[in-house]
C-alpha cells in the first residue's frame, strides 16, 4: 500500500439512521430491445492517449473490444455511446458498467475499464451525455441529465443480461466523480447490480454544486446565484436542493449494502471536498473505503492501483456459485490501515 493511504471500515451503520425511499420514476428506464443494439469491433484503446496506449502495450491484449450503440429512450434524440470489453474464454463472465467523469475526455473510465477486464470482468464503458454547464441556466436541466445517465446504465445493463457470456448474477458499477455518483445511484436503482466501487465522489448535490472548485460548476453555481438573487450559501442550498434530491445518493444510500460497496476518497480533494465524501460513507454504513492523501485530480497517479483494489473487491463480493473469485489475486480483508 502507498504511503499514507489507509482502508477505513466500521461497524454495521444502525439500520434506523438510514433512510428508506422508492425509486423514482426518474430513473425507471424504458425497456430495451435487443435486437436494436448495434455492435461493431473496434480498436483496443479508444480515447487519444500515449498512457492508454503504453498501458494497452505492457499488458495482455487478448480481449476483445467493440462499439456498442445503445438506441435511445422514447423522447431521448441520440443513442446512447459505450465500449465493450470482453476477456478471453467462453464465460460467463462477470460484467460491470462503468461510467464517465464530468467532462474532459475519457481516458480515466477507458483506463479504469482496461484494469478491470484485464482481472477477468466483462466491461460496458459509458460515453458520456454532453451537458453544457456554460448554457444550463437552472438545477432541473442537471437534474435530468443525471437521471437519463442512470436510465441508460440500466438499460445498458438490459442488454448485458441477454448475452450468453455474461453471468447475469454477477453484475456491478463502477465510476470516478461524477461517474462514481452515477455508479452508485446505478447500484441503489438496479437490483439486477450486487457490487459498486465509487471512487472521489460525494452525496449532497446541492453542496456540491456550492461547494465544489471544479470551473464548470462554480460558473453554473454563479449564473444560479445572479439569476435569482440568491445571497448566501444557505439561500443557494435551500433553493436548489429540491431541484436536484431525485438524483441525490444521499437519498438512496439505505437501498445499499455497505458490505456491497467500495469506496476510494481524496483526503485533499477540493472538487468533492471531504465533507462530501464523508457524507456519502457515513450514509451508506461505512463501508471500506480507501482514503488516498491527494487532491482530486492529483489521485491519477494512484490510478492503476485504486483499480487492483476495486477488482479485489469485486472479486470478493461477486463470488461465483464455485467460491472461486473472477481473478486470481486474493482479496484483503476490508478492515486495516496501512
Amino acid at each position: 500500500m502507498p504511503l499514507g493511504c489507509a482502508v477505513q471500515g466500521g461497524p454495521p451503520y444502525p439500520d434506523a439512521a438510514r433512510p428508506k425511499r422508492e425509486i423514482p420514476a426518474e430513473l425507471r428506464a424504458a425497456p430495451l430491445d435487443p435486437a436494436r443494439v448495434r455492435v461493431a469491433p473496434e480498436a483496443r484503446t479508444v480515447e487519444p492517449s500515449w498512457i492508454l496506449q503504453l498501458y494497452t502495450a505492457l499488458h495482455r491484449r487478448d480481449y476483445a473490444t467493440f462499439r456498442v450503440e445503445l438506441p435511445a429512450e422514447p423522447g431521448e434524440d441520440a443513442d446512447a455511446i459505450a465500449h465493450l470489453l470482453v476477456p478471453p474464454g467462453p464465460g460467463p463472465h462477470p460484467a460491470l458498467v462503468v461510467f464517465p467523469i464530468l467532462a474532459g475526455t475519457h481516458v480515466v473510465s477507458e483506463a479504469l475499464a482496461k484494469g478491470l477486464v484485464r482481472r477477468g470482468y466483462l466491461v460496458l464503458r459509458m460515453e458520456r451525455r454532453a451537458f453544457p454547464f456554460e448554457e444550463a441556466r437552472h438545477p432541473d436541466e442537471l437534474a435530468r441529465e443525471l437521471a437519463a445517465a442512470v436510465r441508460g446504465g440500466r438499460r445498458a445493463i438490459d442488454w448485458l443480461v441477454t448475452r450468453p457470456d455474461v453471468d447475469p448474477s454477477r453484475l456491478g458499477s463502477a465510476g470516478i466523480s461524477m461517474g462514481g455518483l452515477l455508479a452508485c445511484l446505478l447500484h441503489a436503482s438496479d437490483p439486477r447490480t450486487r457490487a459498486a466501487f465509487v471512487a472521489l465522489t460525494g452525496g449532497g448535490i446541492g453542496e456540491l454544486l456550492y461547494d465544489t472548485r471544479e470551473r464548470p460548476v462554480r460558473g453554473f453555481r454563479d449564473r444560479l446565484i445572479e439569476a435569482h438573487g440568491l445571497g448566501d450559501r444557505a439561500a443557494f442550498l435551500a433553493w436548489a436542493k429540491p431541484h436536484v434530491r431525485q438524483l441525490d445518493p444521499l437519498d438512496y444510500a439505505g437501498l445499499i449494502d455497505p458490505a456491497h460497496v467500495f469506496m476510494a476518497s481524496g483526503r485533499f480533494d477540493r472538487v468533492v471536498p471531504a465533507a462530501r465524501s464523508d457524507a456519502l460513507w457515513q450514509a451508506l454504513g461505512r463501508p471500506s473505503r480507501l482514503v488516498l492523501p491527494t487532491g482530486h485530480y492529483q489521485a491519477l497517479p494512484f490510478l492503476w492501483h485504486v483499480t487492483g483494489r476495486a477488482a479485489d473487491h469485486f472479486d470478493r463480493v461477486l463470488v461465483p456459485g464455485d467460491g472461486a473469485g473472477a481473478s486470481a489475486g486474493a482479496a484483503q480483508p476490508a478492515d486495516h490501515r496501512e
